[in-house]
């Protein structure tokens, strides 16, 4: 078993930027090689393939995570030296008619090749993938779509770069106070800060943060349109789901719609309690967070601050990782001292995860928020797959990195509701990504996991977040009141997510207009989601606009349906039992958690559930059914 890690400390700008040369060429050589030698079998194609482009992929990576977590304008000088540099060489590789041949005549003689069901399904997506990028287009077509690619690169950077400086560029001080709208803080002061003031002047700044970024919009559609027709797509939309589950834009469509009728009479009688606490005050949209907590308050009997006491954040992480142990068998231990890899961070905190005492896997925690240098949200990621070649084995190293609000004067962490929910969520990630049992690079952990599926395992952990097997010390009547109130407005939440779904599937289809805040302002309305004059929301929309989510964040509910259905398992078996618990968890661990990108994510499910994905699940558990 292999075991190496990066070496944070001496990973530094100058440091990257003298290895690159060195490691462009290597790779360039590497895949010379094997166009050259046109190898018949998978390894010596497909594990060649993956040797010559890891080191230098593993480097840029590292660039991507360094710009996400400690973000400064040494790193974003170098990016902004070898993002071309990078597009240009990737572009290179999967428009290689060499590779793509090779790729073509294994699966046409897959015994002689030596392919296994997952191997030939990693060949297929290698070949759609060259398609997608282009290696069937004539050379004027193939050059425009290569200047387009490389553009998007470049605007989807300077997208996120501007996002990052308007959050750190604002604050707003008032009686010896200063508020930011960095994620940790923004939610907190809309739900809980009397002070109306404040409140509307942290909600215009977040909602019209990064104005440069219109231009950067317009432009990003315009290219991804380009470069659909190039490829022969009607749109960008068909282009983006021709890789995922879902099987249509159409289909997607018709979720949308079933669910906008299942909420809206809800979320209309929501928006009546809503009024209803709020009394004669009319309600803006800097109001809405707060009336909204006051009415649960009132509603279920209990204050958020009341609830975040028993949510410090070490407590939240023991609890979260003995329900892996009770689900899944897995055990977590904290690595420190001498034997702790470096970071990046002195907060980083790093960990093994273990199966019947050996280790199978390591990740990184990253949990406060660093305004000005750390992405907003939270994310998992993985800095290396399983794999198993030549004789040794290859351990999964993930990270989790969250925006958790800075330790208080006495060095602790206590989490909202909601950002319990974050890291159960984010740990499901990552469990998915260190719990696989495939030995190929290209299909392990979340590798080939249709986009749209990627939520699964995520969304699945959230259900557990209150579980008695994790331990956590919240008194018996309050976690009561906390389970009735998963459904509060749980209809108005889902409304803006799929106002957030349409909006982003309406931008990339064929008969959009280029009105873009148009689209936005039209779908909001229909949602009944309301936002402050002159709203930028687009603007700040990282997902879709620097982020893997274009055409595709109504992920997050295709998702959540398989993710519902998939607790609802254990809810059919006997959530008391821990027994029949302990038997689901293997199930779902030795499906769900091993199989990865191995399968299609709907055959993943079927081994799982026996049958196809139902909505009742996750319309039972909104409280809609």
């Amino acid at each position: 078993m292999q075991c190496e890690f990066p070496d944070w400390a001496a990973f530094t700008p100058a440091a990257v930027e003298a290895a690159l040369p060195g490691l462009l060429d290597g790779a360039e050589r590497g895949i010379a090689a094997i166009e050259a030698a046109r190898p018949s079998r998978y390894e010596d194609f497909v594990y060649a393939l993956e040797d010559a482009m890891r080191p230098l992929f593993d480097c840029w990576g590292g660039v991507g995570h360094m710009l996400s977590v400690m973000n400064d304008d040494a790193w974003r000088r170098l990016e902004e030296t070898w993002q071309p540099k990078l597009v240009e060489f990737s572009l290179r590789v999967s428009q290689s008619k060499a590779m793509f041949e090779t790729a073509r005549a294994m699966l046409r003689e897959p015994d002689a090749a030596g392919l296994s069901p997952v191997r030939r399904r990693i060949l297929e997506k290698m070949v759609q993938s060259a398609e997608l990028a282009g290696v069937g287009l004539a050379d004027d077509a193939k050059a425009r779509f290569n200047e387009i690619k490389a553009r998007l690169a470049k605007v989807s950077s300077d997208f996120h770069n501007s996002v990052i400086d308007a959050t750190k560029a604002f604050s707003f001080e008032k009686d010896g106070k200063v508020y930011t709208i960095d994620d940790a803080a923004y939610r907190e002061t809309m739900k809980h800060c009397p002070d109306r003031e404040v409140r509307e002047a942290l909600c215009r700044a977040r909602a019209t943060r990064a104005p440069e970024n219109e231009p950067r919009i317009a432009e990003t559609l315009s290219l991804r349109r380009e470069m659909a027709s190039l490829l022969g797509f009607p749109d960008y939309a068909a282009m983006s789901l021709s890789t995922k589950s879902a099987p249509s834009v159409a289909a997607v469509m018709a979720m949308i719609d079933e669910l906008d009728a299942a909420t809206r009479e809800p979320a209309d009688r929501e928006e009546a309690a809503l009024h209803d606490v709020a009394g004669d005050c009319q309600i803006e949209p800097w109001d809405r967070e707060f009336f909204a907590e006051r009415l649960r308050e009132r509603t279920y009997a209990y204050s958020e601050d009341e609830l975040k006491r028993h949510f410090r954040l070490d407590d939240v992480l023991s609890g979260l990782f003995r329900l892996a142990k009770a689900l899944f068998g897995a055990e977590v231990v904290e690595v420190c001292g001498d034997d702790r890899p470096p970071t990046w961070h002195p907060d980083v905190r790093f960990f093994a995860l273990k199966e019947d005492g050996e280790t199978v896997a390591h990740f990184y925690l990253d949990p406060y928020v660093r305004s000005g240098q750390k992405s907003g949200g939270a994310w998992m990621n993985d800095f290396r797959r399983r794999y198993s070649a030549n004789g040794r084995t290859v351990l999964p190293l993930a990270v989790v990195v969250t925006n958790f609000p800075q330790p208080d004067e006495n060095g602790e962490c206590f989490l909202p509701m909601r950002e319990v929910e974050t890291i159960f969520h984010e740990f499901g990630h990552a469990l998915q990504a260190m719990l696989t049992r495939v030995n190929e690079e290209g299909a392990s952990g979340l590798a080939l996991v249709e986009w749209d599926a990627v939520e699964v395992a995520s969304q699945f952990m959230e259900n557990w977040c209150l579980d008695d097997r994790t331990g956590l010390s919240v008194p018996a009547e309050l976690k009561a009141k906390v389970r009735a109130a998963k459904t509060f407005r749980a209809a108005s939440v889902c409304r803006r997510q799929l106002a957030m779904d349409k909006t982003d599937l309406l931008l990339h289809v064929a008969d959009f207009d280029g009105d873009a805040t148009g689209v936005k302002r039209r779908v909001f309305e229909h949602f009944g989601i309301h936002a402050v004059e002159g709203d930028h929301f687009l603007c700040g929309f990282l997902h879709i606009f620097a982020g893997g989510y274009a055409a595709g964040y109504y992920g997050y509910h295709w998702a959540e349906v398989m993710s519902a259905d998939c607790y609802g398992a254990f809810e059919e078996a006997g959530l008391g039992d821990d027994d029949t618990v302990r038997s689901v968890g293997a199930k779902f661990r030795e499906t769900v958690l091993a199989l990865g990108g191995s399968v299609s994510a709907l055959e993943v499910f079927r081994k799982f559930r026996g049958r196809d994905p139902s909505p009742a699940a996750l319309l039972r558990r909104m409280g809609l059914a």
